[in-house]
């Protein structure tokens, strides 16, 4: 028979085990004494703007003109053909098992996102020219109409993706829910996110820089609503505060 310190014990063990399960990801906490800008002023791979991702076969840009849309382009670097698409507004690109997953969204009035499957880009919509990138410049008139050679695996109102990343194959996005105000980590089944776990409120932008280190490495600094640098290796989430500037 055990004593009562050991079923205490016990006890208490138990509620620890339940609270770390009940979180699939470990999100560890870092202070720095120092201002967010002298860790952007080491950085000697921004990304060029407009530019999304890249591997051996294409590069990936894209383009956005707010309500009017957006599209996604996949330059073959062998062949130097283009290849478009609709996506309204491409943030980031991920790949699992050579398919690629385009994540979109807009805040435009309630908010919108989604997720793009591609198999194949050359099966793709041929363009001819890939605008220059700005973001304080709108125009249709580069837009893409057509969503050929893609699959919507995820269209959601009321929702904003901040980023999307890979976990053990598998796609997980940092999103807002403007309805509840909540930001969340989700992933997506049957067409719709489903939360796997909350995040605190400061954990999430609309004009993030993202910088994807590896398929599952990823930064995403946030100097709004306050300066935090978010580092995405596997399951591990280190969210990386600084002293706010003066």
């Amino acid at each position: 028979m055990k004593t009562l310190p050991q079923l205490l014990i016990i006890i208490l063990f138990t509620i620890i085990s339940c609270h770390n399960q009940g979180n699939k990801f470990n999100i560890e906490t870092i202070t720095k004494d120092k201002d967010i800008n002298e860790e952007l002023d080491q950085l000697k791979n921004l990304p060029t703007p407009g530019l999304l991702y890249a591997d051996k076969n294409y590069e990936v840009w894209k383009s956005c003109s707010g309500e009017w849309g957006g599209t996604v382009y996949f330059k073959s670097k062998e062949s130097g053909k283009i290849y478009y698409s609709q996506a309204d507004c491409p943030i980031c690109v991920n790949k699992i098992d050579n398919k690629y997953y385009i994540s979109t969204s807009m805040t435009h009035e309630l908010g919108a996102s989604g997720i793009l499957e591609i198999d194949d880009p050359s099966k793709m919509e041929v363009t001819y020219k890939i605008p220059i990138y700005h973001p304080g410049v709108i125009t249709r008139e580069y837009e893409a109409h057509t969503l050929k050679g893609t699959k919507k695996i995820v269209d959601s109102t009321g929702i904003s993706i901040m980023s999307s990343f890979v976990y053990d194959k598998k796609l997980y996005s940092f999103v807002h829910n403007y309805k509840t105000g909540q930001n969340m980590i989700s992933e997506v089944k049957n067409h719709k996110f489903h939360t796997i776990q909350e995040i605190d409120n400061d954990l999430f932008s609309n004009d993030p820089i993202i910088i994807q280190e590896s398929e599952d490495h990823q930064k995403i600094f946030l100097q709004h609503p306050k300066p935090i640098i978010l580092e995405v290796i596997g399951k591990t989430i280190k969210v990386n505060l600084f002293k706010e500037k003066r």
